[in-house]
């Protein structure tokens, strides 16, 4: 079947027809019909408010081409795909293109303070009402979206977006075409799922040979699907192979379907028909279909994962908890699978049951880190455990706790090396999730939080020197006193701000977003010295503030 995303809630991330030209000379499936708006039509309309509180809609970027990127802060592909979205913006604006970004499933404290602190110059959008959601049919990260200056969809893409790719749909929509995604990647994935022409006819054996092998190349699409890369060329058109799958798939569920006898034909007919129903967005059949398929064989962990994921869909919390926590059952070494549990039991506002679940995945994947001898992709695992426990204790309205795992987040992102995949990005959610924390109360204070530096270095950086990010958050207008405590002999601390450095203390004024960036430097009086911690305070007059390095 394909495989549900693992891993941060698969609720959170889920398979969306994508609405693309396909890649040319390349076989044609049947048609399906899909969900969501179509190329060639007009772009549903939206009301939308900016973070810096402007109203916009669709009529207020006529005469323009709009990229509308739909992201999360959460979603690791999203914020690999920012650098490129915020390198293109200004040379496509200049050629007439606007860019929007969405997001739609978190509040303005932690979107807000991601947005200052990669200084990204384009507007940002909280769908607080869920209304471009629903009118887009979000239900996957990043998605792209491309209309021309007439107010016609013509791109609708799922995947890191290139600055080629971006700039290829850009200029499609602005002659009024349609975009095309073109690579070698997308002619493979089409040519593991055509048809195998094995004529079923009435035959029961042949029937099922049928519907396995064509479960197995859809397997290997989804496999393919995984390889892309579009920085290398390796673009995928999610929408073709959506049209391709399902269109086998409904050839071999009509196959067995007329045949079907046996315990195992039908459990594999229920779950294929329940993989049919999810990719049409129609889960409350998909849901039925699932739990044939279990009423036939409780521990099929295929029936199992798409039962948990469309139960999501529908807010059926009592239905996906149960589905993951046979799940854990069936993967009692998976600490993905007990994240996938704990923050099934947030979703439902079981907030004591998902706690303990979230000890349990910490001191499965502690366990992990000791028999692998701190291994990059168990400590890589047990950090990500920790930004989850933490997301779910804000979720239960437990600030302080949440604080504490943000800050285990940031000591075991510190375990691992520099250039691991998730090192910066790991290091960054951390602190952004502690500030969104401050953010959330600006009335009462000001919060300072240091995490190590991440990015190109600021204009005028000392080389050589231990940088840190330092984000200052509150009240806009309030006046936050720092100072550098425990500093080694020898050292000096430096605050840099708009352009200007002060050494180990600074008065600085908090803008009108709530969030301010420093770096903050420690710089050694010869290459070999040694610091211990430091210790960074902030008062705003009414509050303290600590961190530390």
């Amino acid at each position: 079947m394909k495989a549900v995303i693992s891993g941060a809630l698969g609720a959170l991330i889920a398979v969306l027809n994508l609405s693309v030209a396909g890649v040319a000379d390349a076989p044609v499936a049947a048609p399906v019909a899909l969900t969501g708006p179509q190329l060639g039509s007009p772009a549903p309309d939206f009301a939308l408010r900016t973070l810096d509180g402007r109203n916009v809609s669709l009529a207020s970027y006529r005469g323009k081409t709009l990229v509308i990127n739909v992201w999360a802060t959460w979603c690791p592909p999203c914020r690999q795909e920012m650098p490129d979205l915020i390198a293109s913006y200004p040379k496509l604006r200049d050629s007439g293109v606007e860019f929007l970004g969405v997001d739609t499933t978190e509040e303005a404290p932690i979107v807000r303070t991601y947005v200052v602190a990669k200084s990204v110059p384009y507007a940002q959008a909280i769908d607080t009402q869920k209304t471009f959601q629903k009118a887009y049919d979000i239900q996957y990260f990043p998605t792209t979206f491309v209309i021309d200056p007439n107010g016609v969809l013509r791109a609708r893409y799922i995947d890191v977006v290139a600055v080629a790719q971006l700039t290829q749909m850009t200029d499609a929509a602005k002659m009024g075409r349609n975009a095309a995604i073109l690579s070698a990647l997308q002619v493979q994935i089409d040519a593991a799922l055509v048809d195998p022409g094995l004529a079923p006819n009435a035959d029961d054996v042949a029937a099922l040979a049928y519907a396995k092998t064509v479960d197995k190349a859809i397997n290997q699409a989804e496999r393919l699907l995984d390889r892309s890369d579009p920085a290398k060329g390796k673009s995928i058109d999610l929408l073709r192979t959506r049209v391709e799958e399902e269109a086998l798939r409904d050839k071999a569920i009509a196959a067995l379907s007329s045949t079907a006898s046996t315990s195992q034909e039908n459990e594999l007919l229920a779950r294929m028909r329940g993989d049919a129903a999810q990719d049409r967005e129609q889960y409350g059949e998909a849901i039925t279909d699932y739990q044939s398929a279990l009423a036939l064989n409780p521990k099929n962990d295929d029936a199992l994962s798409g039962l948990a994921f469309v139960a999501g869909r529908l807010d059926r919390t009592d239905v996906q908890v149960d589905a993951f926590r046979k799940l854990t059952a069936l993967e009692p070494d998976s600490v993905d699978a007990l994240v996938d549990l704990g923050l099934a039991y947030g979703k439902a506002k079981q907030f004591q049951d998902a706690y303990a679940t979230f000890a349990r995945a910490v001191a499965l994947g502690k366990q992990h880190v000791d028999t692998n001898l701190g291994s990059p992709d168990t400590v890589r695992k047990l950090a990500w455990t920790h930004l989850y426990y933490g997301r779910t204790y804000v979720k239960g309205g437990e600030p302080a706790h949440a604080r504490a795992q943000f800050q285990e987040l940031l000591a075991w992102t510190q375990k691992l090396p520099k250039n691991d995949i998730r090192h910066d990005m790991y290091l960054e959610e951390g602190q952004e999730a502690i500030v969104a924390i401050g953010l959330a109360h600006p009335a009462t204070a000001a919060t300072v939080s240091l995490a190590p530096w991440t990015g190109p270095e600021l204009p005028g950086s000392i080389p050589n020197t231990l940088k840190y990010r330092l984000v200052v958050a509150g009240s806009a207008g309030k006046h936050v006193a720092l100072a550098a405590k425990g500093v080694a002999k020898g050292w000096i601390a430096s605050f840099c701000s708009d352009r200007v450095c002060s050494p180990f203390k600074v008065s600085v004024a908090i803008p009108q977003s709530g969030v301010k960036i420093i770096e903050f430097q420690l710089v050694p009086p010869d290459p070999g010295a040694k610091t211990g911690k430091v210790r960074v305070v902030g008062t705003d007059g009414s509050h303290t503030s600590i961190a530390t390095t």
